[in-house]
């Protein structure tokens, strides 16, 4: 039989991605593998994956791994590279052509292009590679960000692919997409993930780009549509870890959603490095990580109006 991902009507198919991730543990049930798609409507200042905001690729430096030979510097045919103090070597994306040239004369690795146009096929294949951890673990396939609904229809064709090869699959989204996005996609996902930052619209416009009333109705939407449905609340340092802001969530779910299950993730710093990569600044850098005992208070809060709450992700 011919796989699915094989069909013609999928050989033109393509999504924007910026990794594939393997063997992870934190994005559902079981060991899992996770598309993480590029492009995304919100500018949280503590996002943890920078490249996933723009939805087109560009050149991300690691400054670690850098030995300052500065042959990315002599062979950028279009002078988009720039030595920036406390840096390193930055790229300008308006001046970039994505040539590759300063990536293949990097001798240590320390450039790559974050974000590729893949055919679902070829995301297909590279999802099969691990369809014995999936069976074994009750794992399957996640398809994260960036925002993946800004992509729906690759999203759904992926999410119908992997239901005929027998993967579970869940969704992460931050919700800022029209409904649209989810009427495509929720029918073939098993297990949606969807973040909640702030209660209020005003704060959550400050710390996000965004209002908040579009990812409200959507969440309580998603909650009556009968889907297996996870909250997941960031806990950040001087945007949201107050016990008001947190009784503000805990109270819209309870009295207007549907939604019972909510995980706590504490903040860390994991975005620093990559910011600076990019050469954009990081609001958060001089704030600290939280651990799970800081959150564990904020948890009690929550179950004692009712919901299911957990602090940290689920591991595999």
């Amino acid at each position: 039989m011919t796989p699915l991902s094989s069909r013609s009507s999928d050989a033109c198919a393509s999504a924007l991605v910026f990794d594939i991730e393997r063997y992870a543990t934190e994005d559902g049930p079981g060991i899992r593998s996770v598309v993480f798609f590029k492009g995304c409507g919100l500018r949280c200042s503590w996002c943890q994956n920078p490249e996933s905001q723009v939805s087109s690729p560009q050149v991300v430096y690691d400054r670690s791994r850098c030995v300052g030979c500065r042959r990315c510097l002599a062979v950028c045919p279009s002078r988009a590279i720039s030595e920036v103090t406390g840096l390193g070597y930055i790229t300008d994306p308006a001046t970039c052509t994505l040539c590759g040239a300063c990536i293949d004369a990097c001798l240590t690795d320390a450039r790559r292009i974050a974000g590729r146009r893949m055919a679902l096929g070829a995301i297909m294949d590279e999802l099969r590679r691990d369809k014995a951890y999936y069976a074994e673990s009750g794992g399957g396939v996640t398809f994260s960000g960036g925002e993946p609904l800004i992509q729906a229809a690759a999203v759904r064709e992926l999410a119908r692919l992997c239901r005929a090869e027998g993967y579970h699959t869940a969704l992460e989204t931050a919700g800022n997409v029209p409904w649209r996005g989810f009427e495509e996609v929720l029918p073939w996902v098993d297990l949606l993930y969807f973040d909640l930052k702030h209660i209020d619209s005003e704060e959550h416009r400050r710390h996000t780009g965004v209002p908040l009333e579009l990812i409200l109705e959507n969440l309580k939407r998603a909650s009556e549509c009968g889907a297996n449905l996870v909250v997941r609340i960031p806990v950040i340092p001087g945007v949201n870890a107050s016990e008001d802001t947190f009784r503000g969530m805990f109270k819209f779910l309870a009295e207007r959603t549907r939604a019972r299950n909510v995980e706590l993730l504490p903040f860390h710093r994991l975005g620093l490095g990559k910011y600076a990569g990019l050469g954009w600044p990081y609001a958060m850098a001089e704030v600290g990580n939280m651990s799970k005992e800081q959150c564990a208070p904020l948890a009690s809060l929550g179950r004692s109006l009712g919901l299911r709450v957990q602090v940290g992700a689920e591991r595999g």
